[in-house]
């Protein structure tokens, strides 16, 4: 047998495997960027909404104005809209773990939170609904201590955390534990109308 024959079928060989390999790696890449860009859209939107929401607790209305403050769930009272035809109304963002997981991606961490309120459509019991794999509210008081009184509630503190939906590998024949982006979102709001005295 021809030595020079062989040796370019083992060449040939390992050039192809490593061209294989750097396909399979382009394209975990890309499908992990994508998964990303996805993911961060979402997020993005569903921080546009609750920020809006919580900014506008208490506008236009002078009763109880926070009226549940549980660590997955807030209700609260607001003119949510201006120039619509409804006063203030009342809205709700409540995460469902356990109660209600996301069935229609292969995320197992991923639970719906559901907003309850008004939309856009001057309707005030639109149901919208996310699905996030955490989503927590701490309620803080004047000092910054951590209270359940909604009365004493000057400082709202979410933080919410966003997978993708889809799983991507780290090796191209998908072996090994599932990857799912991730993205953290964590901010502490002030609302006006419940901080009048302090400013």
């Amino acid at each position: 047998m021809n030595v020079g024959i062989v040796t370019s079928f083992i060449v040939g060989g390992l050039l192809l495997l490593s061209i294989l390999f750097f396909n399979a790696q382009v394209q975990n890449h890309t499908q992990e960027t994508t998964l990303a860009t996805i993911t961060n859209q979402k997020l993005e939107n569903l921080v546009d909404l609750i920020s809006h929401d919580i900014s506008r607790i208490g506008y236009q209305y002078t009763n109880t104005v926070i009226t549940t403050t549980r660590h997955d769930e807030i209700v609260f009272w607001g003119d949510i809209y201006d120039n619509d035809v409804l006063d203030a109304t009342k809205v709700t963002w409540s995460w469902k773990k356990p109660s209600s997981p996301v069935s229609n991606t292969k995320n197992p961490n991923d639970y719906y939170l559901v907003r309850e309120g008004p939309t856009n459509s001057n309707t005030d019991d639109g149901i919208t609904k996310f699905p996030v794999s955490y989503f927590n509210i701490r309620y803080l008081n004047a000092v910054g201590a951590a209270t359940t009184n909604s009365n004493n509630v000057k400082e709202i503190e979410i933080e919410i955390i966003m997978e993708s939906p889809e799983p991507y590998y780290q090796n191209a024949n998908t072996t090994g534990p599932p990857n799912y982006y991730r993205t953290v979102w964590k901010r502490s709001f002030f609302p006006t109308n419940l901080n009048k005295n302090y400013y």
